[in-house]
């Protein structure tokens, strides 16, 4: 029995003795009267406890969402956490690509001014194979975005409070798959087009530095040949799209790496 039941029955019990020990007080008084009467002598223990009844209510709300606070706060750590190891692997993959990939281009460049007859480029045969070899290198970048998957998935984008970060996130996903994208069409362009020719014409899996895979007239008929002008003017032209891409995606990268350690 609560306390506001005890004081309750107490009061009673001593309005019960009251009346019968008073002689003033007829028998048949109304019931209503005294009714009235216990309402107005309990009315403040009823207040109390209707207070303290929200009281205890509203603790417990309080109590439930700051668990609920620091479970999200948590978790929005381990997040962080686990997208700052993704974007270092990513840091470190892209530099890799950008590298190989300026390389490429630098090399089919030369190639492209061989072709266009460039007067103060001397080109030898064992040159023009150390190239041909380089461009046909394809450097990869494969973005880690397992993390950002399981935020988008599990609906714990909300755990993320900065929207820049969110933003950059959305922008930096956004720009790997369409480098995914770019890189399986080079390939693709590779294996159908620029492969089979480059495999045709030339023999690659000489050893750099070995017997020269063409002479002199070779090396000049290439300035005239307008299929390997066009090959390599592919190649060179699909990875500089991609180091464009590379070089994005490490900008954005290492910004979210800068707002994931604020």
């Amino acid at each position: 029995m609560s306390w506001l039941r005890l004081i309750e029955e107490s009061i009673r019990e001593n309005e019960k003795l009251s009346h019968d020990a008073s002689a003033g007080v007829s028998k048949g008084a109304p019931k209503r009267s005294r009714v009235v009467k216990l309402v107005m002598e309990m009315w403040p223990a009823y207040l109390i406890e209707v207070l303290v009844i929200i009281l205890g209510i509203s603790i417990t709300v309080a109590l439930e969402e700051w668990r609920d606070k620091s479970k999200e706060e948590q978790l929005a750590s381990v997040y962080l956490k686990n997208l700052r190891s993704d974007i270092e692997s990513d840091l470190q993959s892209l530099k890799f690509a950008t590298g190989k990939t300026q390389v490429i281009v630098d090399k089919g460049n030369e190639l492209l001014e061989f072709v266009n007859g460039a007067p103060k480029l001397l080109m030898t045969a064992a040159r023009v194979d150390s190239d041909l070899r380089v461009i046909l290198n394809r450097p990869n970048f494969i973005s880690r975005d397992a993390t950002f998957s399981d935020l988008k998935s599990s609906g714990n984008l909300h755990l993320l409070k900065d929207i820049q970060l969110k933003n950059l996130l959305f922008a930096y996903y956004s720009l790997a798959q369409t480098i995914r994208e770019v890189q399986d069409a080079e390939r693709q362009a590779t294996i159908v087009i620029s492969g089979p020719y480059f495999l045709r014409k030339f023999p690659l899996g000489r050893p750099v530095g070995g017997e020269a895979m063409m002479g002199p007239q070779e090396r000049e008929a290439l300035v005239k040949d307008v299929e390997f002008g066009n090959n390599v003017l592919l190649r060179v032209e699909n990875r500089k799209e991609l180091l464009e891409d590379y070089q994005r995606a490490e900008g954005l990268a290492m910004q979210i790496k800068e707002k994931g350690t604020d």
